[in-house]
């Protein structure tokens, strides 16, 4: 089973299901130990100033999903996902089994962690 997320934003908007599937293609291609903002998903699909789209798909992902979603962070490196239900805590736990670090800020190193293809 694969690690929960929390709800989306509810002020994002709701993404298309075409662009939820474009979506969940790029971030599986995101390689382990790497992340990419939710801005950097939106931009590779055409897409720059849709970065809370990108976000409000990954949220509606299942429980079950095999997309690796806790690749994405925001613009500077940090969590954005709410730590209501331990999900801040879960995906940084996550990153870090990767091999991703985070300095005292929470922020991760986009030039040293950060993917482009």
């Amino acid at each position: 089973m694969s690690p929960q997320r929390t709800a989306p934003h509810p002020r994002a908007p709701r993404p298309t299901a075409d662009f939820s599937l474009r979506v969940y293609d790029v971030v599986r291609r995101i390689p382990r130990g790497r992340i990419l903002s939710y801005g950097g998903v939106a931009a590779l699909l055409g897409s720059p100033r849709a970065a809370r789209g990108v976000g409000s798909a990954l949220a509606a992902l299942p429980d079950d999903t095999d997309v690796p979603w806790w690749r994405v962070v925001n613009r500077n490196g940090r969590i954005s996902i709410s730590n209501l239900h331990h999900g801040a805590t879960l995906q940084r736990a996550l990153l870090e089994g990767e091999g991703v670090i985070f300095d005292a800020r929470g922020q991760a190193d986009l030039e040293r962690f950060g993917w482009e293809p």
